[in-house]
């Protein structure tokens, strides 16, 4: 997915991200052997609407001290979590590494996830970052580009668009 601004810092935050079904813990290995070529032990991240964090974070007293919008906190999960977006948690620990979505913060990101939890019933998905192993974040369209032609991704969502490798 390669829409609007691209973000600053070290994370995906859903403009520059290769998003799966969470609920699938075999995209993991699809999404590795495609592209990312990670340990297999490596966790991918949730994008969790606001509506739903509550559903899957298991707080701990920690949720009036932080606002998890960029992926940087883990947190404990609650039992939900390990079924519906297992493939965005640590296999091990189940422990996440969450961005909170809000409709304030990205409104599009927002409406695709709340799309497919109107469609799945799932209030979140997995998100990694759109990017080579070894190099950083896609910047630019040509960059994206040079991804989806240099790994086995098949599709592309190019802002309003739909590239699908033939």
């Amino acid at each position: 997915r390669f829409k609007g601004r691209e973000e600053f810092g070290a994370r995906s935050l859903g403009n520059r991200a290769i998003i799966a079904d969470p609920s699938k813990p075999e995209v993991i290995k699809e999404i590795n052997e495609m592209i990312k070529n990670r340990d297999f032990w490596m966790p991918f991240a949730s994008s969790i609407l606001d509506e739903d964090i509550d559903k899957y974070i298991a707080w701990n007293g920690t949720k009036e001290k932080n606002n998890p919008y960029y992926m940087i906190m883990t947190y404990d999960t609650n039992p939900i979590a390990h079924t519906e977006i297992s493939g965005g948690i640590h296999p091990y620990d189940k422990t996440v590494r969450p961005q909170l979505v809000t409709k304030e913060h990205n409104i599009d990101y927002w409406n695709l996830i709340k799309e497919f939890k109107n469609i799945t019933g799932i209030g979140g998905i997995l998100n990694t970052s759109l990017n080579l192993h070894g190099l950083p974040l896609v910047y630019d369209p040509e960059d994206a580009f040079h991804v989806m032609e240099n790994s086995s991704l098949k599709y592309l969502a190019l802002e309003n668009y739909l590239i699908e490798k033939i």
